[in-house]
């Protein structure tokens, strides 16, 4: 569901999704949509930043590649923006990152793609369940379950 151009703030939403390739954001957007979440979708990162005070989504899965920023300098500054806002981050490709980098931003975990929508499902429930339940949002990074980043 791409966003309206309206300038009225929009009610808060559970997933912003902010991905370049329309097709593939409105795939996500259908999946979680169906898993009775409120999903907001964005193809870059300046629209994202200007409008995560409106939609102050629980989380946020971001692309690595943007064609205004990488996805790090986009989480960056939605962390500082919103810091309660959990990050993910998904790339089809992983030889930019670092677990250092990862975790000094706070993102909570990264999805290789084509993301393997059951697992990313499953992760943003067990994120918003663990909020609801301690009050304390998702923002502290997962184990990073065997990747090979730089």
């Amino acid at each position: 569901m791409t966003l309206p151009t309206a300038d009225k703030a929009e009610p808060a939403c559970d997933v912003l999704i902010v991905e370049d390739d329309p097709l593939q954001a409105e795939e996500l957007a259908c999946i979680l949509e169906r898993r009775r979440l409120v999903v907001r979708t964005i193809h870059a990162g300046s629209p994202a930043l200007h409008r995560v005070a409106d939609l102050r989504p629980r989380v946020a899965l971001v692309d690595f590649d943007l064609p205004d920023f990488d996805g790090i300098t986009l989480s960056e500054r939605i962390r500082r923006l919103s810091p309660e806002t959990a990050l993910l981050v998904m790339s089809g490709r992983i030889d930019h990152l670092s677990v250092p980098v990862l975790e000094r931003v706070g993102i909570y975990r990264f999805f290789p793609k084509p993301v393997e929508t059951r697992t990313l499902g499953r992760a943003i429930r067990a994120m918003l369940r663990s909020a609801a339940r301690t009050g304390v949002p998702a923002t502290k990074p997962e184990k990073w379950f065997g990747l090979r980043l730089g």
